[in-house]
């Protein structure tokens, strides 16, 4: 079985400045929009336990017998170096996550443009994910999704890359696809989703290539080696990982928390309805991409539909493949303008514009659902004024505690609503904690260990100075 020709794909793996120009554009006006939320405010509850996360590990606690960490090792580790050269600001936490989702910009208009037939595929599905709510958000904040996505979007571009004929170099790219796709995996186990997409480009043969079984071993063999080098560190803790990372997951299941709000779906509507009608022409004119792209797709949507508790942000998984598939509007779009009897360079300006627009609207609400500056909050205030650097905060809102320069347990960076309502985290294992002689305070900010009966009690008996922060807040020091 053929799929998918190569007459217009872009000649080999650079291209020339004037072809790059138009990604050039869309990574340009992607970074101006998104430069000025690096520094603000909140943006999930997640931020804090993973800025309370990088800054244990940095003070060399180990991950999982130490650190508690609900997310497999790839997305801290990739985020650990960042961390260490830039101060562990929240900006520059955020930064590493930042350029992966650029280098998964870049990625998902190669992946376009070789699949679709030419370049303004991958213009075309750059742009709408450049603009997408969802992933201007996730690329952004300091999250397991964005990073995890964008890796997978390189996977799936060499694996495109090595459907093309050429002995070496396509081993090298299909092993590396594997590799790529299992350190995705093991950043964020909803890039699973991507393998469908991978596996198809691999075994299905382009033209003038042979059935493509060599590769997919390749594929797994790198797969495998990029994970043994993930996990064997960990060999010692193993046990600890699968109840973290997995076991954590399956005990919520049974929570009755998450779902979609309103306004989150109305923003990922314009990204479905280009997903669906560019899969509709793709698979009419450039059927590998189509199919690639829509068992990604649909790999996500079945994801998504058994997580639980969902979460608005599990919502770029999807953005991914929907993006692709965008491309393949591309592919009908000369038939179109000439019989609409638009010049290109109109429709180019015109879709310019339009992308511009959307991309500004999201970053715009994303601005609006971060929290004010966490510096002027009265909780981090609080802590600088009457605690020192060194001294253990015990908190539900890790992000003011790395806000204000102090550090919690190493065992509870995460005191989320999953872990505590799940019975992950027993009031026995947090009292022995609080009981620390290093923890001289405990905050109480958003209601989370408040949940676990008799903490409130346990901490007022135990840590009698007790500060009213307003809204809800209370710092009690021993």
């Amino acid at each position: 079985m053929q799929v998918g020709a190569a007459s217009e794909q872009p000649a080999g793996l650079g291209v020339s400045v004037r072809a790059a120009a138009p990604l050039a554009v869309v990574v340009a006006v992607a970074l101006a929009l998104r430069a000025p939320l690096l520094a603000g405010g909140q943006l999930d509850y997640d931020e804090g336990v993973y800025w309370q996360s990088l800054r244990a590990m940095a003070a060399h606690h180990p991950l999982f017998t130490s650190v508690y960490s609900s997310q497999p090792p790839g997305f801290l580790l990739l985020l650990l170096p960042g961390h260490l050269a830039l101060g562990g600001t929240i900006a520059g936490e955020r930064l590493t996550a930042l350029v992966l989702a650029m280098a998964g910009l870049g990625a998902v208009y190669r992946t376009a443009s070789v699949l679709g037939e030419g370049r303004p595929a991958g213009r075309l599905a750059a742009a709408a994910l450049a603009a997408d709510f969802m992933f201007t958000r996730q690329s952004v904040a300091l999250q397991a999704d964005g990073p995890s996505v964008a890796l997978a979007l390189l996977a799936v571009a060499l694996a495109a890359g090595a459907r093309r004929p050429g002995g070496p170099a396509r081993d090298l790219l299909a092993a590396g696809a594997g590799a790529l796709l299992a350190v995705a995996v093991l950043t964020k186990l909803l890039a699973l989703a991507a393998a469908p997409a991978v596996g198809l480009l691999l075994l299905l043969p382009a033209t003038g290539t042979r059935p493509g079984a060599r590769a997919l071993a390749l594929a797994l063999a790198g797969g495998a080696a990029a994970a043994a080098a993930l996990l064997l560190p960990f060999a010692g803790a193993w046990p600890e990982l699968w109840r973290q990372v997995v076991g954590l997951h399956l005990g919520a299941r049974s929570l009755s928390a998450g779902g979609l709000d309103d306004q989150t779906r109305w923003r990922e509507l314009p990204l479905a309805v280009l997903g669906l009608g560019g899969l509709a022409a793709a698979l009419r004119r450039a059927p590998a991409l189509g199919l690639a792209a829509g068992a990604w797709a649909g790999s996500a949507a079945l994801l998504l539909a058994l997580q639980h508790p969902l979460w608005p942000h599990h919502l770029v998984a999807l953005s991914a493949p929907l993006a692709l598939l965008a491309g393949g509007l591309a592919t009908v779009a000369p038939a179109g303008l000439a019989a609409a009897r638009l010049p290109a360079p109109a429709a180019a300006a015109g879709l310019l514009v339009a992308a511009t627009a959307w991309a500004a609207g999201s970053a715009v609400a994303v601005r609006d659902g971060q929290r004010p500056d966490a510096t002027l909050t009265p909780e981090v205030q609080a802590l600088r004024a009457t605690t020192a650097p060194g001294e253990l905060v015990v908190t539900d809102d890790q992000f003011a505690a790395a806000a204000a320069g102090r550090d919690t347990p190493p065992e509870l960076v995460d005191t989320s609503f999953v872990r505590v309502t799940s019975g992950d985290l027993t009031p026995g294992a947090l009292a022995a904690e609080t009981d620390r002689p290093d923890v001289r305070a405990v905050l109480l900010a958003t209601g989370r260990l408040s949940a676990l009966p008799g903490f409130r009690d346990l901490v007022a008996a135990r840590f009698p100075r007790v500060q009213d922060l307003g809204g809800g807040g209370v710092l009690y020091r021993r």
